[in-house]
């Protein structure tokens, strides 16, 4: 019994010796990797700027809103004015030469519109439960939107509808009626504009530009149009309302990565 037992012990040993020796021949081979985890790795060396791009042009395309505002001491009073005032407006710009499809609705409106009145004393004879409803009258609005195509005519729409009937006239706008050139002009801008940003900057610092490691256009700065516009008094006398088409500004930001040489 004693002779098992110390056989046991025996074998138990070099079991537990034979694991030893294997875990720790296994450990350099399993350590070497997370050594090489450890190692620095190279750190990226970059220029980031933003590129502007801006570019101006003669606008071929203006737009203008016109109406008219009727008051009548009931509904229908106040709408047969206005019905029959821009059906005199719209006739009358069309025979100007705006085509329909560029007369469009854009605010139709009916408000009543009550007149301060003095409060009556209560007295014995008043019927109770008896409604007086307050004076006031009825505002109907209509108005259009009106796009101008030929820049000439741009006085002669505004008079004329004013002529018509019209009693509102809100602003003219200028603009292009197809701006993907323009896009692409200011897009180019920014970008030769960020690689003489990043040129500058690298000069600076003694260093040199290298190739472009991304590029993006910077959220919420897309080529965008910076209409003119023209001033809203309408000074009727003296050979028609004053225009000025002035100048249409693209402008854009790109954001551009270089490499550092």
């Amino acid at each position: 019994m004693l002779a098992r037992r110390t056989s046991l012990v025996v074998v138990l040993g070099v079991v537990a010796l034979v694991a030893a020796l294997l875990v720790s021949g296994l450990l350099p081979a399993q350590a070497a990797p997370a050594a090489q985890t450890g190692a620095t790795q190279p750190v990226s060396r970059t220029i980031t700027v933003v590129g502007r791009g801006e570019v101006k042009v003669k606008p071929d395309v203006a737009t203008t809103t016109v109406g008219v505002e009727a008051l009548g001491p009931t509904v229908d009073a106040a709408m047969e004015d206005a019905q029959a005032r821009m059906s005199s407006i719209l006739a009358a710009l069309k025979q100007l030469g705006i085509a329909e499809k560029d007369i469009q609705t854009s605010n139709f409106s009916i408000n009543f519109e009550r007149q301060p009145v003095e409060p009556k004393p209560v007295t014995a004879q008043a019927t109770p439960g008896a409604f007086e409803p307050p004076a006031g009258f009825y505002r109907v609005s209509n108005m259009v939107q009106v796009t101008i195509r030929d820049l000439t005519k741009v006085s002669d729409v505004i008079d004329t509808a004013v002529k018509a009937g019209a009693n509102n006239v809100w602003g003219i706008s200028f603009s292009l009626d197809d701006t993907d050139a323009l896009e692409a002009q200011a897009r180019e801008s920014a970008v030769a504009d960020a690689k003489s940003r990043a040129e500058a900057l690298a000069s600076l610092n003694g260093v040199k530009v290298g190739p472009v490691m991304a590029i993006s256009e910077v959220i919420g700065s897309q080529p965008v149009p910076m209409f003119a516009a023209a001033d809203r008094g309408m000074g009727m006398g003296g050979g028609g309302t004053p225009a000025e088409p002035g100048e249409v500004t693209f402008s854009t930001q790109i954001q551009v990565i270089y490499a550092i040489q």
